[in-house]
């Protein structure tokens, strides 16, 4: 009887012991946050009142973000959309994800700039052709500060 006593007491000792280290515990319980499917019709309202700046010697943009567009700032997104590589003005990393194909977006058309976004992936996406049609999820930043980047920017981005 001691020896059956003895195997319970040693199965319970090993079951109560835990599978996974302080550190692991403490990742496992990070909340996750999900991503929310968005259009662009929740980015459309985006005003540009231009100034002239000395240093760029240029009339830069600077953006006025809706209420909507601003609830959305940070927040983990899915947007679906058109990719346009920017490989051929010499940077490779950049690449911009557009409401309207190439022909129609804001690059060669009247198109709005509310119209493309700024992808800065997480590692790398495979190489799409222009056109292709994506869904991306990532963080939605909204750039009011820095003329050089687009005004809408999807970070950590990968496709969904």
């Amino acid at each position: 009887m001691n020896k059956y006593y003895i195997f319970f007491l040693f199965c319970f000792t090993f079951s109560c012991t835990p599978d996974v280290t302080p550190n692991e515990r403490a990742i496992l319980k990070e909340k996750v946050v999900p991503f929310e499917k968005i259009s662009w019709k929740n980015l459309d309202s985006l005003k540009i009142e231009y100034y002239f700046d000395a240093d760029y010697g240029d009339y830069l943009g600077k953006p006025t973000f809706s209420k909507e567009s601003m609830a959305w700032n940070g927040k983990n997104v899915i947007i679906e959309g058109y990719w346009i590589p920017v490989s051929e003005i010499g940077d490779s990393t950049v690449s911009v994800l557009s409401a309207l194909p190439y022909a129609q977006c804001f690059f060669c058309s009247g198109a709005g700039i509310e119209t493309v976004m700024q992808i800065k992936a997480e590692g790398n996406i495979k190489r799409m052709e222009t056109d292709e049609k994506v869904k991306l999820k990532g963080k939605l930043l909204l750039n009011g500060d820095n003329p050089m980047e687009l005004y809408y920017q999807l970070v950590n981005a990968s496709l969904h």
